[in-house]
């Protein structure tokens, strides 16, 4: 059942970020298999959900110009370029979480989180 509800759920998911980040809808569906099957060998957890999330696809579509690379440089260029610039994310998420950026969050006033 917990498979059948993750294909549900994340497969129109990764095929519309996909397109939205200018890949071909394969390329969405992929991302989600490698992962989840390493979690699923790494741990006993039932509560996993990756692939492209929707501010990712957001951000690589407006900062890499997707149309333009893919015209000049080909899709699996773009494709290298959109996975570099997600790690470069991913590991600037990572050191600002180390050295405590989240603390920030705590200094907005009251009124304003509401």
């Amino acid at each position: 059942i917990a498979g059948c509800i993750m294909a549900a759920t994340s497969v129109p998911q990764l095929v519309a970020y996909a397109q939205g980040v200018g890949y071909a809808s394969y390329r969405g569906l992929a991302t989600a298999g490698p992962p989840l099957f390493a979690w699923g060998l790494a741990t006993g957890s039932p509560f996993m959900s990756c692939g492209v999330t929707s501010i990712t696809a957001l951000m690589a579509k407006a900062d890499l110009d997707g149309e333009s690379y893919v015209a000049e440089f080909g899709e699996q260029a773009y494709v290298n370029l959109v996975a570099a610039y997600s790690l470069w994310v991913g590991l600037c998420s990572a050191v600002l979480g180390i050295v405590g950026f989240g603390k920030l969050a705590g200094m907005v006033p009251s009124k304003v989180r509401k």
